[in-house]
């Protein structure tokens, strides 16, 4: 069983929409399972787009984590508007 914090965003349909119509050339921030971007995990029957913080990372670190977010989202969703309260923490457990 692993265990793993995610900070990110629940996928909704405007943000889904937005995704659907970046440029190919910006695939590679978020649709490539690489932990430098952002990934898609499922969480509690909901999909997030986010990052999975390494284990031990400092509490002082998470807003680095927002702004990168943040910074990934403005540059392939150039129209969505991201709220600060929609960066979320969210638990994962992975079994198997």
């Amino acid at each position: 069983m692993e265990h793993y914090i995610i900070i990110g965003v629940k996928l909704n349909d405007r943000l889904q929409e937005q995704l659907d119509k970046c440029l190919p050339a910006h695939y590679s921030y978020f649709k490539e399972d690489n932990p430098e971007f952002l990934q898609t995990v499922t969480v509690n029957g909901e999909r997030i787009l986010g990052k999975r913080l390494k284990p031990g990372t400092p509490v002082g670190m998470l807003n680095d984590y927002v702004a990168n977010i943040r910074s990934i989202l403005q540059k392939i969703c150039p129209e969505y508007r991201l709220s600060e309260s929609e960066v979320k923490i969210y638990a994962q457990t992975l079994i198997g």
